[in-house]
This record gives C-alpha cells, sequence and structure tokens, in this order.
C-alpha cells in the first residue's frame, strides 16, 4: 500500500541513537485536542528530550507526519523504547472519539509498518506495555489491532457505494425512458419501441430522446417496409 508521510526537517537537541529491534508497534494519544507535530515536538524538547518522542504522529485530518526515523530509538514507552515504534494521534482520546478518517490514516500506516518492515511486531497501546492510560478509554484500540477489517471495510463500501450509483443512475435512465414514451405520438410508439428492444436506439443521450418529427416519420417509413425486421 502506498501512503503518503510528511517528512519534517527537525532539529535534534542530541544525537540520535538506533533500536536493535522491534516487538511492538505502540499506539499513543496526545491528551490534547488539538496539536500540531511541532507542538509535540517542542513540548518534548521541554521535556529535555532530543525532540519529538513518537516515530509518527497522525492528525485529525489524516495527515501522516513522520517525527524520529524509522530505526532510531524512540521517547514513548518508559522502559520499551529500545524494543517499540511510536504512533501518536492527535486528540485526547480519555474523552473524545475518533474521526472516521484518522482511523482510516492509522490503520493504513500499521498496514505499511507491518507489510513492509515489522511483520511480527505486536500492535499495542501504551497502556498495555507501560504504566500510563494512555491511549484513552476511547481510542478504538480493538479495531486499530484488526486493522485490515477497517482497510476491507472501506473497500466494500466503496464497492456498494458504486452498486448503489449504477441503480442509481440506470433507475433515473429509466425514468426518463418512460416519461420519453409517454410523450411520443402514437403513431411513432410502436416503431421507436421496437428500434429500443433491438437496440438500434439506445434512448440514453439527451439527443436520443429529444427526435426532430422528420426523423421519426423517417423511421416510421422503414419500419413499415420492413428493414427493422
Amino acid at each position: 500500500m502506498s501512503i503518503k508521510i510528511i517528512e519534517t526537517d527537525w532539529k535534534w537537541n542530541t544525537p540520535l541513537s538506533n533500536r536493535k529491534k522491534t516487538d511492538y508497534i505502540a499506539l499513543h494519544h496526545a491528551a490534547a485536542t488539538s496539536a500540531s507535530a511541532s507542538d509535540v515536538d517542542r513540548w518534548h524538547k521541554q521535556n529535555g528530550w532530543s525532540g519529538i518522542g513518537y516515530h509518527f504522529y497522525v492528525r485529525k485530518d489524516g495527515s501522516i507526519y513522520c517525527g524520529r526515523p524509522i530505526g532510531a530509538l524512540g521517547a514513548h514507552v518508559s522502559g520499551k523504547n529500545d524494543v517499540s515504534i511510536g504512533i501518536c494521534a492527535e486528540g485526547d482520546y480519555s474523552f473524545e472519539h475518533m474521526p472516521t478518517v484518522q482511523k482510516r490514516a492509522i490503520a493504513e500506516l500499521l498496514d505499511y509498518l507491518k507489510s513492509n518492515y515489522y511483520p511480527r511486531a505486536e500492535i499495542v497501546g501504551h497502556r498495555e506495555i507501560g504504566s500510563s492510560d494512555c491511549p484513552g478509554k476511547n481510542y478504538p484500540l480493538a479495531e486499530l489491532k484488526n486493522y485490515k477489517n477497517i482497510l476491507k471495510g472501506d473497500d466494500i463500501m466503496s464497492r456498494e457505494y458504486d452498486e448503489l450509483k449504477a441503480e442509481i443512475d440506470a433507475l433515473k435512465k429509466a425514468q426518463r425512458i418512460y416519461h420519453y414514451w409517454a410523450e411520443l405520438p402514437d403513431w411513432a410508439l410502436p416503431t421507436i419501441r421496437k428500434l429500443y428492444d433491438k437496440g438500434i436506439f439506445k434512448g440514453e443521450s439527451d439527443a436520443d430522446l429529444n427526435l426532430p418529427d422528420v426523423l421519426m416519420r423517417t423511421m416510421v417509413i422503414n419500419d413499415r417496409a420492413g428493414l427493422y425486421d
């Protein structure tokens, strides 16, 4: 899956070190209803850290920002930073509910990481491997652990939408044709219906449904001469 990750030229207060393995993909919330990746970077620097502690930051509009380099040691779960990569969601999900577009973006990011980098890493909430209430009681943790269902669900909805749209378009077409039949003169209707049933006359475009009288008369003459049999 191809996803768009926004790169940011972070200025680290101290050099970063590399992580030797990745057992967990840890999910967090910012505990702030509105915060940019730059806000988080500033807060973490105020803590005395090198900079933003998460490897990815996902905003409520679904935009994904790169934090620390993917292989770098993070600062997001005390005691587990050396074996985990961190994804933080903008919002305070101790009381808010996550927007669908944000949840979809996190699902895509998880799919990207599991497919390309860490197939064996376990998806966990911060509180499951650290002393914290993060990512909040309303965070859709169970859903995102089964992120493939979110992606599959979107695909199903997309297909259902396409099918429903096709049905609506067919109904609109049928309605237009029905009204057209009702407006045709009695002498032309049998011929036009015959041509439509044979597929010679499609009756789909505005031009088809506005046949000039002289053309209809020509069609009727041809029909009576047996040209459409």
